[in-house]
């Protein structure tokens, strides 16, 4: 519908009142801090003031216990206790308690990590009937146990002339055999670099105590022991943390807002002994800010409109219905207008869901997307409220083609009670009325364009822009054009009235084509600008004789890019004839089923497709032409949100 008013606050006040006026602002979930050096021009005696929080420590210990646990915690209303030495003291003992906990569990995981690997490897030794810890007290040997790939295994042989190479394999899998080597002391370092040029890997085994048989079943009986200690632990953190949840939940509140404090804080700059803060707050709250501000003593402040601050770019707030309000996720991707342009997201609202409704035509397809979109929206899922209507529109445009799943002749008899129809008004795959589709598609498609136009004037006046209002290709020049082009085009072709005369063309097409050829120029003398004449004119005419020429092609390309809303209204008839015409061929269950999933195939398929290309033709076709999207979103401080 619109953009919030917003009023620019600047206080004053001394000093020592800084923390005070940063916990009002907080307080009224309204604030949004700027830079005042952006809104000063003699900065010279300001200093960013420093703003040091005394329980920076406690909340770096704090939060990263928390995360180590992984415990989540809710922000509560925390004006009604207090926040002390001792309160901080016992923040810190619970830090510890959750850091121990949190060792203690990294602790065990590790251990049966480490417990797993070594029952896995040891298995492949166990036909070794050997203490391992003798064969390490071999003075003249040494041993080393370990995986050879199998393709390594089988160039063993390249190196038969070398005695002390050889692997002995006690067992083998799809990729490696598991085994060991022995070399002499004095030749060990030569066969080590053997043995690691054939990618042999080296295991844990020589570090055992006894024979591999024995190791295997400490470990084993090691290994349970070690979950149920980590069983234990876990059980112990949620017993501690069901206890201190409330606390935990204060804690994490305190610091959220002792830290937005802060934040406020470190925006003000401090000259003498004052301070000053500047910031952004709604028109609807700006009373209330300020008479809250306005009791802490010395404290000041005053209001400025927005419309007034359009050189510090104000932050924005959309505004809409309960049925554009969810087309905000649509506005927000592409970009929030800045504060002095048009809010689009009615104008997206309506047109994605006739757009959709037209492409996405069926009755029962368009109630599942309907019911698919209110599932959606109880899961907060931003698409839900952009699927509801659209669902309704599909729904609607699904009575209009006659076709409800696929079934084109389900709703005669509905046609022949209200109407007297013996069949329904529109069969979309007839000739003459594919025909018709197409010719709708386009038209729609230079109404939009055409009002994308006229969006664009209205709101380039409205922010002073007379060359692109008037001389621009989205401009009254712009418009006359197009206008022309279209109505010579459609007398011709449609009514056989010739139009394009010398005269008309030399008005409304020669002329508004050389006005947008001429903009820049012709721009800056509407506004009384001294150096209206471009640096060359031979390189101007070169480089705007290419740009009209993108310009013309931009007309075509936008206008014909609707050709797909006829497009997708065929593609439907067409799938679901397909489905048909598959089922025709079988009976029975078998029948239903192919109905079924070949419905289910089409309209996820189609909603999907429908979806994508609706928001092309909004982004590329209509929004390019009125709407810049360079505004920074509206993010007031508040203590109870992250």
């Amino acid at each position: 519908m619109a953009i919030a008013k917003m009023k620019c606050l600047r206080i004053i006040g001394l000093q020592d009142k800084l923390y005070e006026a940063a916990e009002a602002l907080v307080e009224t979930k309204s604030f949004q801090p700027d830079d005042p050096m952006n809104f000063h021009s003699d900065i010279k005696m300001f200093i960013p003031f420093q703003a040091a929080n005394p329980y920076s420590e406690t909340i770096d210990r704090f939060n990263s216990a928390l995360d180590s646990c992984s415990i989540k915690c809710k922000l509560v209303d925390v004006s009604g206790r207090e926040f002390d030495e001792k309160t901080a003291e016992e923040v810190d003992r619970t830090a510890e308690k959750l850091a121990e906990y949190a060792d203690r569990e990294l602790s065990l995981e590790s251990r049966i990590g480490d417990c797993k690997r070594n029952i896995e490897q040891i298995e492949h030794f166990l036909s070794l009937d050997l203490e391992i810890d003798k064969l390490n007290q071999c003075r003249y040997i040494k041993a080393n146990f370990g995986k050879l790939p199998k393709q390594s295994f089988e160039k063993m042989q390249d190196y038969s002339d070398n005695p002390f190479v050889i692997f002995f394999p006690y067992s083998h899998d799809d990729d490696y055999y598991w085994g060991l080597y022995l070399s002499p002391i004095s030749n060990s370092d030569d066969v080590d670099r053997i043995f690691s040029s054939l990618y042999f890997e080296s295991c844990g085994v020589l570090d055992l105590n006894g024979t591999p048989e024995q190791y295997y079943k400490e470990q084993k009986e090691l290994l349970p022991k070690l979950r149920q200690e980590l069983e234990n632990t876990k059980a112990e953190l949620e017993q501690f943390r069901s206890s201190k949840q409330d606390d935990l939940n204060f804690y994490h509140s305190f610091f959220t807002e002792l830290q937005k404090k802060f934040d406020i804080m470190s925006k003000a700059v401090t000259y003498n002994k004052s301070f000053v803060i500047v910031g952004w707050v709604t028109e609807e709250t700006s009373k209330e800010v300020a008479e809250k501000l306005t009791k802490i003593y010395s404290v000041e402040c005053t209001l400025t409109n927005g419309k007034s601050e359009l050189m510090h770019s104000p932050p924005v707030k959309l505004k809409n219905n309960f049925f554009t309000k969810g087309f905000e996720f649509y506005t927000e991707m592409y970009g929030l207008p800045n504060y002095n342009e048009f809010d689009p997201t009615t104008f997206i609202a309506i047109t994605y869901t006739i757009l959709f409704g037209i492409m996405f035509g069926d009755v029962g397809h368009g109630l599942m997307v309907m019911l698919f979109g209110i599932f959606m929206k109880k899961k907060k899922n931003p698409l839900g409220s952009i699927l509801i209507p659209c669902g309704i529109s599909g729904t609607i445009f699904g009575f209009v083609y006659g076709s409800v799943f696929g079934f084109e002749e389900a709703l005669n008899p509905l046609y022949k009670a209200l109407f007297g129809l013996d069949e329904k008004p529109i069969s979309v795959m007839e000739p003459a009325t594919t025909n018709n589709i197409i010719y709708l598609a386009v038209g729609i498609g230079i109404v939009l364009v055409t009002l994308a136009i006229i969006l664009n004037i209205i709101v380039s006046f409205k922010m002073h822009d007379k060359e692109n209002a008037v001389f621009g290709n989205n401009g009254i020049a712009g418009l006359v054009f197009y206008a022309a082009v279209v109505a010579a085009l459609v007398s011709q072709m449609i009514l056989g009235v010739k139009l394009a005369n010398p005269v008309y063309i030399i008005c409304l097409i020669a002329v508004p084509l050389l006005l947008i050829f001429l903009k820049e120029p012709l721009g800056k003398l509407s506004e009384g600008k001294k150096d209206w004449k471009p640096e060359s004119w031979g390189g101007y005419c070169v480089q705007n004789f290419f740009e009209l020429f993108e310009v013309l092609l931009s007309y075509v390309t936008n206008t014909m890019s609707f050709l797909r809303v006829g497009a997708f209204v065929l593609v439907h008839a067409g799938m679901m004839e397909v489905v048909f015409t598959l089922a025709n061929m079988s009976s029975g269950v078998v029948y239903v089923l192919i109905v079924i999933i070949g419905n289910i195939f089409v309209m996820a398929l189609e909603a999907l497709l429908v979806c994508i290309q609706v928001l092309r033709l909004e982004f590329y076709e209509m929004f390019g032409r009125f709407y810049k999207g360079d505004g920074r979103a509206y993010k007031p401080v508040s203590a109870l949100s992250e």
